[in-house]
């Protein structure tokens, strides 16, 4: 009789570093599972260390960054590159259930998106009633906060004070995310920023003095819409004179001002000139011209200093920068048309660059829409009611998770 003896298991251990190697560039969707592995495995994934390192590997991605669209009624998240080179790609709808932040209020609500980082800040702005509500959400990982309503008695009344273009943003210095709410009093000249702060989980008011700050006080009153760069939030003034670009840097807490570029003339209308993003760069979309038969769209790239980018034809409206391709021949755009019954027609459309040509997307809705990029991110932010610090500020990768990662053949 032949006796077949069991071949023994061999083992290797894979050194630690390469392990993270491995995982720092596989997709959060993945990454998600592989935290039930082991308890190494998930003490590494979750950590803020790990987070970064994998966030700063995906953003030079471009498979993971996401166009984030949101309706009415729903919200699509699709790939950027794919939006741009496939005529019918659409996407996939988004559960957004979040209990306690009526998204889908009946109530007259303005829906406003600012993204930074891998993180959404979804604005639900209540035109009725003067006010707003906040949460910030990360589509990747699914988690949410609901962000507090501010408790200061600062804090202004609605009905005496009207707020103007939120923003959302991350500063280097203290390694935190901020929403930011500039607001008016019936006082013009009076300009306040209520600044709340992801890390402390609190709201804070400054003031902006207006005999040193004139410009800006007296234009953010047309201010609406907001954009994150490299630390700073970045307005677009509607103004009625030669308009200069607002920002406010999150780590002095100070406004500044972005002149133009020299050469622009802007043809004056109240739709002129947008801001948006060129990869980590500024982008200034305006319309210049002599006369409104003879109108064109310059874009324009803040690197070191303003550089065009490309002038493509006029379609009846500015539109606002959202994405660029990888080889950077082609822009995403979101475009807000006037239809046959002066209704807002809302188009995300590709415009390449160097055919100037322009392509529909299958995003043309009779309705509000709003549009953000997001790169696929593991910062977690515990979905609850907004009492607990946001979770990707947790502890660094810890000895006792560093040990061997053991694989048996």
């Amino acid at each position: 009789m032949r006796i077949c003896k069991a071949r023994r298991r061999r083992s290797f251990t894979i050194p630690n570093e390469l392990v993270e190697e491995i995982l720092s560039r596989l997709p959060v969707k993945s990454l998600m599972r592989f935290k039930c592995v082991s308890k190494a495995w998930h003490t590494l994934i979750s950590s803020h260390r790990f987070a970064k390192s994998h966030f700063q590997r995906a953003s030079q991605n471009p498979k993971s960054m996401n166009v984030l669209v949101l309706t009415n009624n729903y919200v699509l998240s699709s790939g950027c590159e794919a939006l741009i080179q496939s005529r019918d790609f659409r996407g996939q709808h988004v559960d957004v259930d979040f209990p306690g932040f009526p998204l889908w209020s009946k109530e007259h609500v303005k829906r406003n998106l600012a993204s930074c980082n891998g993180l959404v800040c979804i604005e639900l702005y209540n035109v009725d009633k003067w006010t707003a509500q906040y949460l910030v959400w990360n589509p990747s990982t699914k988690s949410y906060k609901n962000i507090p309503s501010p408790t200061s008695t600062s804090t202004p009344d609605s009905y005496s004070s009207w707020f103007r273009g939120f923003g959302f943003g991350y500063d280097y210095s203290t390694d935190d995310y901020k929403i930011l709410r500039p607001y008016h009093t019936f006082d013009i000249r009076m300009l306040k920023i209520e600044i709340f702060s992801l890390k402390t989980f609190t709201w804070k008011t400054i003031r902006v003095d207006e005999d040193n700050n004139f410009f800006i006080c007296s234009s953010m009153q047309l201010v609406e819409k907001t954009i994150y760069c490299n630390g700073a939030i970045y307005w677009n003034p509607k103004c009625y004179r030669k308009p200069s670009i607002i920002y406010f840097d999150l780590a002095d807490e100070i406004f500044h001002e972005l002149p133009w570029p020299e050469s622009v003339s802007y043809y004056d209308t109240s739709e002129t000139w947008e801001l948006g993003t060129f990869g980590e760069h500024l982008c200034l979309s305006v319309c210049t011209g002599e006369s409104r038969n003879d109108l064109c769209i310059q874009l324009w790239v803040m690197k070191e200093s303003w550089t065009r980018l490309a002038t493509i034809p006029y379609r009846g409206t500015c539109p606002r920068p959202i994405c660029v391709s990888k080889n950077g021949e082609k822009f995403l755009l979101l475009e807000k048309q006037v239809g046959k019954n002066s209704e807002y027609i809302f188009k995300l459309i590709v415009i390449n660059l160097k055919k100037k040509a322009y392509r529909k997307t299958r995003y043309d809705l009779k309705r509000k829409m709003e549009a953000t990029t997001y790169v696929e991110s593991l910062y977690s932010l515990d979905c609850n009611d907004g009492l607990n610090q946001y979770s990707f500020m947790s502890p660094e990768f810890s000895g006792e998770a560093r040990a061997s990662c053991q694989f048996n053949l």
